[in-house]
C-alpha cells in the first residue's frame, strides 16, 4: 500500500515533539526563577557588605592588565575569589553603579545553576523527567535561595555554584577533565566549593549502587588535590587578612555548637521556611557547654543511626543525607571568618541539593503527587516572591532582620539604614544602645561617629571611634579618627592613617586623608606620592584630583592644578569642589568672568557652598555689583554665622549699599 503525503509526514512531526517535550523541562525550569524572583530587579544595593564588595571595591573598576592581576592576588575580605571580582568587574563596566545590573546577572546565573541542575536529576533519577522537573524546580524557587539571588555581594556563592554544577554534570557524563576545570573554576569564585570531591564519592556510589572501589577513588585523586590546594589558599588568605578568629574567641564548646546547630537548621528550613533572615544571631547557649548543645548532638546521633539501619530499605535518603552532610562541611563552622552567626540561608544553595532530588523522587510518579508537589512549589514560589521585597533597601532588610531574628548586628545595621534615610534622631538612639553592648561590632562605631560628625558633633565622633578602637578595633576606625584628627593633631593622624592603610593598603580614600595630614604637616613631597598611589588605585577619585590640584597650586604649578581640577569634574561627587578651585585659578590669573562661571556652576549644584557663595561676592563686588555681592554675603551668613571674610566684607561694601554708589 502505498504510504501518503501525510504519513510521510509523520516522522518528522514526530521527532519535532520528541524534542519540544526535552526541551519544555529546561524552559520551564530556566524560567520559574526569572518569575519568582523578579523583585530583586527592582531592588537597590543594600548595607550588608555591598559597599565594600561593590560599591566602593577598588578591585572591580577596571579590566585591563593590572586590574587582572590585581584580582588574581588580592585576599579583601579575608577571601581568595578572582573569578568573582572578574564577573563583579564585568558588571560594573556594563552597569555602572546601577543595582538592577548586577541583580540580573545574579538572576541569570541562578536559573542556569537551575537547569544545570535539572540535566544532573536526569542522571540520578534514571531519566524520569517528571521527577527531575519537580527537583530542579524545587530547588530553583525555594525561598532559601532568596539571599544567594537577592543579594549582590553574594555573587561569589551564585557564580562558585553553578561551576560546582557543571563540574558535578560534565562527570556523571563521564568528561572527567572538564569537571576538574569547572572544580577549579569554582574553588576561585568561592571556596565553599570545597565538598565536591566528597560529593562525587557519594554521587559515584549512588549510580552504581554499589561502595566506592579503590579505582573510583583514585580516578577522584586529582579532585582531593586540588580541593587541598584551595583550602590552604584560603586559609592563608583569612590569616593574612585576619578574618579567620582564634581559638580565644571561638572555643571548642562554641565551634561544636555552630556546626550541629548549623547540620539541623538547614533540613528544617527547607521543611519550613517561614522567619526568614540576612543574620541569624548567635543564641545565648553557643558560649558554652549546654543541655541545647547535647540535644542537638542527640537528634543527629539518632537520625545518624535512622539512616544507617533504613539505608538498604531507602537508599536514597541515605545518599541525600550523606550529600548534605558532605556539602554542609565547609560552612558548617568549624572554622570561622567574619561575622559571628548561627546560620545563613545562602550556605544552603549547594548543601540542600539532596533534599531537592528527594522531593521530585517522591513526589513525581502519579497525577495526584505531582498535583500536590505542583501546590507546594507554587506555596514555595509566593513565599520567595515576597521574601525578595525584604532586600528591597538597607532599612527594609534590617527592619525585617530585627523583627524576625533580633540582634546587635540587626540593630546597628538598622540605625546606619535610618541614618541613610535621612532619619537621624532614630538612628543615632538605636546606635547608641547598640554600642552598650560589649560585643558590638566595629561598624556600628564607625557609623555611630559618622554619624555624628556629619552633624557637626565632631569631638563626639571621636569620642565614639577612640571607644571603638579599644573595645573592637578596625582599621576603618583608626582610618576614620586619623582624618578627623588631621586638623588638630597631625602626628596621632599620620600614625593612625599608616597603620590602617598598613592593614589595607589598596583603600584610595585613606591616601587622600594620609595626604591630606601631610599636606598638613608641611610634608608636600610625601603628600603628593599619597596622592598619586591614590590614584594609581582609582583614577576616577575627583577628592585626590582636587587636593592634588590645590598642593600643586600652592607650589606654583598652576596649570598642572587645573588639569587635575578639570580631572575632578568627572566625579559628581567632587564636582563642586572643582568648579570652586576652578574659579579661584581663574581669579588668581585675573580672569573674572571666569572666575564667576565656575563659582555659578558650583553654587548650582550647592546652593549653600559657603566658599563659592562668599568668593562670587568678592568678584562681584570688585567689579561694582555691591547689591548681589552682599545678597550672597548673607547668604553665606546664614549658612555659616562663622563665615568671617563674608561679614567682614558685608561691612566693606555697606557705605555704598546706603548710598547706591553703584549698587545694581
Amino acid at each position: 500500500m502505498p504510504i501518503s503525503a501525510g504519513d510521510a509526514r509523520r516522522p518528522e512531526a514526530d521527532d519535532l515533539l520528541t524534542r519540544a517535550s526535552r526541551w519544555t523541562p529546561v524552559l520551564l525550569v530556566a524560567a520559574a526563577p526569572l518569575a519568582a524572583f523578579a523583585p530583586v530587579l527592582s531592588n537597590g544595593f543594600v548595607s550588608y557588605e555591598d559597599r565594600f564588595y561593590i560599591l566602593d571595591n577598588p578591585l572591580i573598576r577596571g579590566l585591563g592588565p593590572d586590574a587582572l592581576r590585581a584580582m588574581l592576588t588580592a585576599t579583601r575580605g579575608g577571601l581568595w575569589q578572582p573569578l568573582s571580582w572578574l564577573s563583579l568587574a564585568v558588571d560594573r563596566s556594563l552597569w555602572g553603579t546601577e543595582a538592577a545590573g548586577f541583580h540580573l546577572t545574579s538572576l541569570l546565573l541562578h536559573a542556569g545553576t537551575s537547569v544545570l541542575f535539572y540535566l544532573v536529576c536526569l542522571r540520578l533519577l534514571d531519566g524520569r523527567r517528571t521527577a527531575a522537573l519537580l527537583a530542579a524546580l524545587f530547588f530553583a524557587v525555594h525561598p532559601l535561595r532568596v539571599e544567594s539571588v537577592a543579594w549582590a555581594s553574594e555573587r561569589k556563592g551564585l557564580l562558585s555554584g553553578f561551576l560546582f554544577m557543571a563540574a558535578v554534570l560534565a562527570h556523571l557524563s563521564g568528561r572527567g577533565r572538564t569537571a576538574l576545570a569547572a572544580f577549579a573554576a569554582s574553588l576561585a569564585a568561592k571556596a565553599s566549593a570545597l565538598s565536591l570531591p566528597p560529593l562525587l564519592v557519594v554521587l559515584d556510589a549512588w549510580t552504581a549502587r554499589r561502595r566506592p572501589t579503590r579505582k573510583t577513588l583514585l580516578a577522584l585523586a586529582p579532585f582531593f588535590a586540588v580541593a587541598a590546594g584551595a583550602l590552604a589558599l584560603a586559609v592563608l588568605a583569612g590569616r593574612a587578612s585576619g578574618t579567620i578568629v582564634g581559638p580565644e574567641h571561638y572555643g571548642g564548646a562554641r565551634r561544636a555548637s555552630h556546626v550541629l546547630y548549623g547540620l539541623l537548621f538547614y533540613p528544617a528550613k527547607t521543611l519550613w521556611p517561614g522567619n526568614l533572615s540576612p543574620f541569624y544571631p548567635e543564641p545565648a547557649w553557643f558560649a558554652g557547654r549546654s543541655w541545647q548543645l547535647f540535644a542537638c548532638l542527640a537528634v543527629l546521633l539518632a537520625a545518624a543511626a535512622a539512616l544507617w539501619r533504613t539505608r538498604r530499605s531507602y537508599p536514597a535518603v541515605a545518599a541525600a543525607f550523606a550529600a548534605y552532610a558532605v556539602m554542609a562541611l565547609p560552612t558548617a563552622g568549624f572554622m570561622h571568618q567574619g561575622q559571628f552567626h548561627a546560620a545563613c540561608d545562602r550556605y544552603s544553595y549547594l548543601s540542600c541539593l539532596g533534599f531537592a532530588v528527594l522531593f521530585g523522587a517522591a513526589l513525581g510518579r502519579g497525577r495526584a503527587r505531582v498535583l500536590l508537589a505542583a501546590a507546594w512549589l507554587a506555596a514555595l514560589g509566593s513565599v520567595s516572591w515576597r521574601q525578595c521585597g525584604v532586600w528591597r533597601d538597607s532599612a527594609t532588610l534590617w527592619s525585617a532582620a530585627s523583627d524576625r531574628a533580633p540582634g546587635l548586628l540587626a540593630r546597628g545595621e538598622l540605625g546606619a539604614a535610618l541614618l541613610d534615610a535621612g532619619e537621624t534622631a532614630e538612628g543615632i538612639i538605636l546606635l547608641r544602645a547598640a554600642i552598650e553592648d560589649p560585643a558590638a561590632p566595629a561598624t556600628v562605631y564607625v557609623n555611630l561617629g559618622a554619624a555624628l560628625a556629619n552633624q557637626g558633633r565632631e569631638a563626639e565622633a571621636r569620642r565614639v571611634w577612640r571607644r571603638g578602637l579599644a573595645v573592637a578595633p578596625s582599621a576603618e576606625l583608626g582610618a576614620l579618627l586619623g582624618a578627623s584628627l588631621a586638623g588638630s593633631d597631625i602626628r596621632t593622624a599620620t600614625r593612625l592613617l599608616e597603620a590602617a592603610l598598613l592593614a589595607e593598603p589598596r583603600r584610595a580614600s585613606w591616601r587622600v586623608d594620609l595626604g591630606d595630614a601631610l599636606a598638613r604637616a608641611g610634608r608636600g613631597a610625601d603628600a603628593r606620592r599619597q596622592y598619586d598611589a591614590a590614584l594609581a588605585l582609582e583614577p576616577g577619585l575627583g577628592r585626590a584630583h582636587n587636593n592634588l590640584g590645590l598642593l600643586l597650586a600652592r607650589g606654583g604649578e598652576t596649570d598642572s592644578a587645573v588639569v587635575h581640577y578639570r580631572a575632578a569634574l568627572r566625579d559628581p561627587a567632587s564636582r563642586v569642589e572643582a568648579h570652586h578651585n576652578l574659579g579661584n585659578a581663574h581669579a588668581a590669573a585675573g580672569r573674572e568672568r571666569e572666575a564667576e562661571r565656575h563659582y555659578r556652576a558650583a553654587l548650582r549644584l550647592d546652593p549653600a557652598f559657603t566658599r563659592s557663595q562668599v568668593n562670587l561676592g568678592n568678584a562681584l563686588a570688585r567689579r561694582g555689583s555691591f547689591r548681589e555681592a552682599a545678597a550672597l554675603y548673607r547668604a553665606a551668613l546664614r549658612t555659616d554665622p562663622r563665615a568671617i571674610e563674608a561679614r567682614a566684607n558685608l561691612g566693606a561694601i555697606a557705605p555704598f549699599l546706603k548710598n547706591r554708589v553703584g549698587g545694581r
